[in-house]
C-alpha cells in the first residue's frame, strides 16, 4: 500500500496560487519511482486552465499493434463547461482512474464526453437542458472529444483521417443552442456540421451513449449500486443488452398478424355466397346457349359494320401536310427539360443501386461464417449421439436397481412372517417396547399430517402472493404510465404558454427571423409564401387536433415559384436555424371542384378558411384535402367508407374521426386505426387561452388519476408484506414439527435395535442377507451418480457448443444489420426522386396546355381526326383487330337487322337479352375469381409473416439465453476474486434478476456449524436465503460491481465509464474491485475503461493504467 500511495511533488513556483477563477496544477508520482513516472502536461498554457495530474508508469513497452484501433477516447477538452474554465484531459487506451476531492469537476469530464458524442442533457441527470452546462458568467461552452479511427474497420478514413475530433458548442443566446463540428485531426479541416454524422460515427464504433449500463453517470451509478429490486435489475439487464428494444419491435409485428388473421376470417365468410351467385349466373347463361350461333354471326357482321364506318371516315381525311413550327419548338424544349429531370432521377437511382450493391457485398461476408458454423454443428450432433448412449446405460442401471429393491422387499416380508411366529414367546419387556414403538410411530404420523397441513397453507399463501405481485406489477406500470402522461401534458402546456408571446414559435425554430430576412431579399419569382399555417383558420375548433395531425409538416412549409428562389431560401433557413420544408409550386389557380365529393360530406378543405388561393391549391395538390372527409362518430365513418359497393365513395380518398382514428381500407372491409395526435398549438389560429385552459384541465385530471393509482399501489404493497409475514411463521412451525419427527424416529430406531438383539438366528440370517442387498443397492446408486455426473459433463459440453453456434449466429446477425443500414440509405436516395417527379408533372402540364392551343388553331383538322379516332375507337370496342369489309354499310345494316330479328324472337321468352346475361355472368365470375385470388395472396403473406416472426422470436430467445449464460459465468468468476460464491437467478417469466451471494465468512460459519446429518435440502435452503439485502454496504457494492462487470463483458462497446463506483465499499472490497476491473479491462483488447472515484488509489500506474488527479477549480477570489 505504501508504494502505491500518491503524493504531491510540485514545489516552488509550481505551487503558487493563481487568480480567483483559475485552478491549481498538481503533479502526483510514486515515491520509489520519481524518475520513471512522467507527467505529460504542457506547462506553457495560460494559467486559467484546470490541469490534470497524469500518472502513468512506463512499465512494459506495449507495441502499438496491441492497442485498440477504433473508438478509443484519447482526449477530452472542456471550455467554460460546468465548473471548468478550461480542462484538457489525455486518456490511456485501457484503464483510466479519475480522482480528486468533491467539487473538483470529475463528473464534469464524463458529462462532457456524453454531451460531445450527441447525448441529451436529461441523460446525464446533471441539468434539465444544455444551457445549464455553461459556466456561470459565460455565454457559451465548448466540449471536444478526440476519437481514435485507425485500422481496417476505421470509419471513412479517407475523409476523417486516423483521428476524429468531435466538437459541440453550447450557446446561451441566439437561435441555435447546440452546434456540432466534426474535424479531421490531421488536417484540422471541418468535415461535417451535422449531428447525423456524429450519430453515424458512434454507431459505427458501437459507442452507446444512451445505454444506461454502458456509461453510468453519478446518479445512474448510485441507482445501480443501490438497486435491490429484482425487476429493476432485470430491466437493467434488458436495456444494457438491447433486448428490450428488440422485444418491443416483435410485439408490434405480432399485433399486425392478429389484425390480418381477423380480416381473413371475415373474407372467408363472404366467399361462399359469391361462389353461389357466380354459379347461378353461369347456369342462366348456359340456358340461352341456343342463340350463340346467331349471336356469333351478328358479331361478325357488327365488326365489318364498325370497320366499314372507319373506312368511310378515313376517306374524308386526305392529307396532313402543314405543321406548326412554333408550338413544336416549344414542346421540344419542354421535352429536353423533362429529359433532364429524368436523367437526375436516373443518377439518383444509380446511387441507390450502388448502395444496394454494397449491401450485397456485406451479405457476401456471411459465407465464411457459415463455414465456421458447420464445424460446431457436427460436434453438436456427435455430442447428442453420446447422450443417447448415456440414456441407454441409465435404463440398464435402473432395471438392476428395480430387481434389487424387489428382493429387499421380499426379505422384509420373510422377516415380518418370522417375527409374527414368535409373538407368543415374547416377554413382557419386548411387549412394552413394541407399544412404545407404536406410540412413537403414531406421533410421527400426527406430525407428518401437521406438516402436510402447513405445506398446504404455505402453498395457498404463495399462490395468493404471486397473484398480488402480478397486480402490484400492473399497478406500478399504471403509475409509471400516468407519470409519463402528466409530463407530456406539462410539456404541451409549456409550449402553448411560450406561443402566447411569440406566435411564430408554433411553426418551429428560426421562423420569425427567416420571415424578416425574406422581406428584405429580392426574388426572381414571387416572394416566398409561408409558413402555410399562417393563412389557415379553423371554422370549428373541435377539429383542431385531428386536422393539425393530418397537415402536420406542411403547416410549417414555405412556397416558392422557381428553383433559384428555393436555393436562396434554403440558405436563409440554414443561417436562421429554420427547418421548414421548401416546396416549388405553380401559381396557376386551377378548378378543383370536379374532384370534390358530395356536398353532404365535411372535407378538410370545407372545415378550413384559407385566405391564400395558392396555398389552397398546393394543399389540394400534395395533401388531397378536398377528398379527405371528417366524421364525428366512427360508426358513421365506417358506413360512408363502404357505401360504394363496399368501397370508398366517389372522390373520397380517406376518412378521419374527431377522436383521432383513420377509417376504411382500400381493399374493402372495415378498418379502424388510431393515429398519433400531435400536441395542440396555435398553428391553425385557435385561441391559445382556450387551448391552455383545456391542457390545464387535462393536467388536473391526469394528476388525480396518478394519485389514485399510487394509493392503490401502496395498499397492494402492504397486503403483500402481511402475506410474507404469515408465510414466514408457517415455515417456522414446519421446522419445529420436523425436529419432533427426527427425535421420535431416533427413539423408534433404538427400541427396534433392542428387540432385534433377542431374535433367533433365522431372523438374523435374513437380516444379514437384507443388509447385503441394501449394500448392493447403494453400490448401484453410487454407479448411477457417477454415470449421471458424466452425463451432466456431456450436457455442459453440449451447452458450450450451442453457445459457440449462437456467437457465430450473432456475428451473422450483425452483418445483416449493417446490410440493412446500407439498404435504408438506398431507400432514402430513392425518396429524393419525388421533387424531380413533381417538376416532370409541371412540365407535362405545360405541354398539355400547348397542345390544347395548337388543336384550337387547327379546328378542321382536329375535327376530322377526332371523327376518325372516335369511329375507330368504337370499332375497336366492337372488334379489336381490323377485318376485311365484304359489303357496303347499307348491306351490312340489312343483314344485322335480320339477325337481330331472329335473336329477338329467341329472347322474347326471357326477361334479359343474351348480352345482358353474358355481361352479368362475366361480372360475377370476375368478382369471385378476384376475391379468391386476393384471399389466397393474403393468407400466404400472413403465413410467411408468422413464420418470420416466430423465427425472429426464437432468435431473440436464443440471444437472451446466451446473454444470460455469459452473464452468470462472468458473475461467478468475479465473485471468486473476493473468495465469495454465488449465482444469478434469472426468471424470464416474471422478468426478475436476483443475485445470490455467500461471503467468505458465511462459508466458514457454515463449515463450523453444519451438522453432518443435515440433509442437502436444508443446506440448499440456507444458501438460497442469502440474498443481497442481507449483505453489508461494502459487500453489496462489491456484488453489484461484479454484476456490472459481468454485463459489460457481454456487451460490445469500446468505451465504458462508471462514476463513483466505490462510495459504499470498505477498503478491502474496494481494493479487490479495482484489481478485478483492471484484470477485466486487460482481457478485453478493444475496450477502454473510465472510472471516477473521490478516494485515494490503491492501484499502481502501468503502461495501460493511467491515474488522473483533478484539483477543484477556484470559483471566486475569496476562495484564493
Amino acid at each position: 500500500m505504501a508504494k502505491a500511495r500518491l503524493k504531491h511533488s510540485r514545489e516552488g513556483a509550481s505551487e503558487e496560487p493563481v487568480n480567483g477563477k483559475r485552478s491549481r496544477v498538481e503533479r502526483s508520482q510514486t515515491p520509489e519511482s520519481d524518475q520513471e513516472n512522467t507527467m505529460t502536461q504542457t506547462q506553457s498554457r495560460s494559467h486559467n486552465k484546470t490541469s490534470v495530474t497524469r500518472i502513468r508508469n512506463r512499465g512494459d513497452n506495449a507495441s502499438a499493434s496491441e492497442e485498440p484501433s477504433i473508438g478509443i477516447v484519447e482526449r477530452v477538452e472542456l471550455t467554460d463547461f460546468m465548473c471548468h474554465e478550461h480542462a484538457d484531459v489525455n486518456l490511456c487506451h485501457k484503464v483510466n482512474f479519475i480522482t480528486g476531492q468533491n467539487g473538483s469537476g470529475k463528473s464534469a469530464i464524463l458529462t462532457g464526453l456524453v454531451i460531445a458524442l450527441g447525448g441529451k442533457a436529461s441523460a446525464t441527470n446533471r441539468a434539465p437542458n444544455l444551457k445549464e452546462f455553461i459556466r456561470e458568467g459565460r455565454t457559451r461552452a465548448v466540449v471536444r472529444v478526440h476519437l481514435r479511427n485507425r485500422g481496417s474497420e476505421a470509419y471513412r478514413p479517407e475523409l476523417f483521417g486516423d483521428m476524429i475530433i468531435i466538437e459541440r458548442q453550447i450557446n446561451a443566446t441566439g437561435g441555435t443552442v447546440s452546434q456540432f463540428k466534426v474535424r479531421n485531426a490531421s488536417t484540422g479541416e471541418i468535415v461535417s456540421r451535422k449531428k447525423e454524422d456524429v450519430v453515424a460515427i458512434t454507431d459505427h464504433m458501437a459507442i452507446q451513449v444512451d445505454n444506461p449500463i454502458n456509461i453510468l453517470s453519478q446518479d445512474a451509478a448510485r441507482e445501480f449500486l443501490a438497486s435491490t429490486s429484482p425487476d429493476k435489475m432485470y430491466h437493467f439487464f434488458l436495456k444494457g443488452t438491447q433486448l428490450f428494444q428488440l422485444r418491443e419491435d416483435l410485439e408490434v409485428v405480432r399485433q399486425a398478424i392478429t389484425r390480418s388473421e381477423a380480416s381473413i376470417s371475415r373474407k372467408k365468410e363472404v366467399l361462399p355466397e359469391m361462389k353461389a351467385e357466380k354459379k347461378r349466373w353461369e347456369d342462366h347463361y348456359q340456358d340461352m346457349s341456343q342463340a350463340r350461333d346467331i349471336s356469333t354471326r351478328m358479331e361478325q357482321l357488327s365488326c365489318q359494320m364498325a370497320w366499314a364506318m372507319v373506312k368511310e371516315a378515313e376517306s374524308e381525311v386526305h392529307t396532313i401536310d402543314e405543321g406548326i413550327d412554333v408550338f413544336q419548338k416549344k414542346m421540344s424544349k419542354i421535352d429536353q427539360k423533362v429529359d433532364a429531370e429524368k436523367e437526375a432521377i436516373d443518377a439518383i437511382n444509380q446511387e441507390a443501386e450502388e448502395l444496394n450493391d454494397q449491401a450485397q457485398g456485406q451479405l457476401a461476408q456471411l459465407e465464411p461464417l457459415k463455414d465456421e458454423r458447420r464445424g460446431p454443428m457436427e460436434q453438436l450432433e456427435s455430442t447428442k449421439a453420446t447422450l443417447r448412449s448415456f440414456k441407454q446405460t441409465e435404463n440398464e442401471i435402473n432395471a438392476e436397481a428395480r430387481n434389487t429393491r424387489e428382493r429387499i422387499e421380499s426379505l422384509k416380508r420373510d422377516i415380518t412372517v418370522e417375527r409374527d411366529r414368535l409373538v407368543d414367546k415374547d416377554s413382557a419387556g419386548r411387549e412394552r417396547l413394541r407399544e412404545t414403538i407404536q406410540d412413537l410411530e403414531a406421533e410421527v404420523t400426527d406430525q407428518e399430517a401437521e406438516i402436510s397441513n402447513l405445506q398446504e397453507q404455505q402453498k395457498t399463501l404463495e399462490d395468493r402472493s404471486l397473484e398480488l405481485r402480478d397486480s402490484e406489477k400492473q399497478l406500478k406500470q399504471d403509475v409509471e404510465k400516468g407519470r409519463r402522461q402528466v409530463e407530456r401534458v406539462k410539456t404541451g402546456l409549456q409550449e402553448l404558454t411560450q406561443q402566447t408571446s411569440d406566435q411564430m414559435s408554433a411553426f418551429g425554430r428560426g421562423v420569425k427571423d427567416a420571415l424578416m430576412t425574406i422581406k428584405k431579399t429580392q426574388w426572381s419569382g414571387m416572394e416566398p409564401i409561408g409558413p402555410i399555417g399562417k393563412f389557415i383558420k379553423l371554422r370549428d375548433p373541435k377539429w383542431s387536433q385531428v386536422i393539425e395531425t393530418i397537415l402536420n409538416k406542411p403547416l410549417n412549409s414555405f412556397l416558392v415559384e422557381t428553383h433559384a428562389d428555393r436555393t436562396k431560401l434554403d440558405a436563409i433557413f440554414r443561417r436562421c436555424g429554420c427547418q421548414s420544408q421548401i416546396v416549388v409550386c405553380k401559381t396557376e389557380l386551377f378548378d378543383y371542384s370536379q374532384g370534390e365529393p358530395d356536398k353532404d360530406y365535411l372535407t378538410v378543405l370545407r372545415a378550413l378558411h384559407i385566405s391564400n388561393e395558392i396555398v389552397k391549391r398546393q394543399l389540394i395538390n400534395l395533401n388531397r384535402i378536398e377528398q379527405i372527409i371528417l366524421v364525428e362518430q366512427r360508426s358513421v365513418g365506417d358506413k360512408i367508407m363502404s357505401s360504394n359497393n363496399g368501397g370508398f365513395p366517389q372522390n373520397v380518398s380517406a376518412c378521419y374521426s374527431v377522436d383521432g382514428y383513420s377509417l376504411g381500407a382500400r381493399g374493402g372491409g372495415l378498418s379502424t386505426q388510431a393515429i398519433f395526435l400531435v400536441r395542440p398549438s396555435s398553428r391553425l389560429g385557435e385561441d391559445i387561452s382556450q387551448a391552455i385552459a383545456r391542457e390545464k384541465q387535462q393536467l388536473i385530471e391526469q394528476n388525480q388519476k396518478l394519485k389514485e393509482a399510487q394509493k392503490a399501489l401502496n395498499g397492494m404493497t402492504q397486503e403483500v408484506e402481511a402475506l410474507l409475514g404469515e408465510h414466514k411463521r408457517s415455515g417456522i412451525a414446519e421446522r419445529k414439527c420436523r425436529e419432533r419427527i427426527n427425535k421420535a424416529n431416533s427413539e423408534i430406531q433404538q427400541a427396534r435395535e433392542r428387540l432385534q438383539s433377542d431374535e433367533p438366528a433365522k431372523i438374523a440370517a435374513l437380516e444379514s442377507e437384507l443388509d447385503s442387498f441394501s449394500e448392493q443397492l447403494e453400490s448401484i446408486q453410487t454407479q448411477f451418480r457417477d454415470h449421471n455426473a458424466q452425463q451432466q459433463a456431456k450436457e455442459s459440453e453440449l451447452r458450450q457448443i450451442e453457445s459457440d453456434i449462437a456467437l457465430v449466429d450473432q456475428k451473422m446477425a450483425a452483418i445483416r444489420d449493417r446490410a440493412d443500414k446500407v439498404r435504408r440509405a438506398a431507400d432514402n436516395k430513392t425518396s429524393q426522386c419525388q421533387t424531380h417527379s413533381t417538376n416532370i408533372d409541371y412540365w407535362n402540364t405545360k405541354r398539355s396546355t400547348l397542345e390544347e392551343k395548337m388543336s384550337a388553331l387547327q379546328a378542321k383538322k382536329m375535327d376530322a381526326e377526332a371523327r376518325v379516332s372516335e369511329v375507330e375507337s368504337e370499332a375497336r370496342v366492337i372488334c379489336e383487330e381490323r377485318v376485311e369489309v365484304e359489303h357496303s354499310p347499307r348491306k351490312l345494316d340489312h343483314l344485322i337487322s335480320k339477325c337481330k330479328a331472329q335473336l329477338e324472337e329467341i329472347e322474347r321468352s326471357s326477361n334479359m337479352s343474351l348480352a345482358e346475361v353474358a355481361e352479368k355472368a362475366q361480372k360475377y365470375i370476375n368478382v369471385y375469381v378476384t376475391a379468391k385470388e386476393e384471399l389466397q395472396s393474403v393468407i400466404a403473406l400472413v403465413s410467411a409473416l408468422k413464420t418470420a416472426h416466430q423465427q425472429r422470436l426464437n432468435k431473440w430467445t436464443q440471444f437472451r439465453d446466451s446473454m444470460t449464460v455469459r452473464t452468470k459465468l462472468h458473475f461467478i468468476k468475479n465473485l471468486l476474486q473476493r473468495g465469495y460464491t454465488g449465482k444469478l437467478e434469472f426468471d424470464h417469466t416474471q422478468c426478475t434478476l436476483i443475485p445470490k451471494v455467500k461471503t467468505d465468512q458465511d462459508v466458514v460459519s457454515e463449515s463450523v456449524g453444519r451438522n453432518p446429518t443435515d440433509s442437502q435440502a436444508d443446506k440448499g435452503s440456507a444458501y438460497q436465503r442469502k440474498d443481497t439485502r442481507s449483505l453489508s454496504g461494502g459487500e453489496k457494492s462489491f456484488t453489484t460491481i461484479c454484476l456490472l462487470l459481468s454485463l459489460w463483458e457481454t456487451m460490445n462497446c469500446p468505451v465504458r465509464a462508471l462514476d463513483e463506483f466505490d462510495v459504499f465499499m470498505d477498503a478491502a472490497n474496494r481494493k479487490i474491485a479495482m484489481s478485478m476491473m483492471v484484470a477485466s479491462a486487460r482481457t478485453q483488447r478493444d475496450t477502454q475503461f473510465i472510472l471516477i472515484t473521490p478516494q485515494d488509489m490503491s492501484v499502481k500506474p502501468d503502461a495501460d493504467i493511467t491515474i488522473l488527479r483533478l484539483q477543484p477549480p477556484r470559483r471566486s477570489a475569496a476562495a484564493a
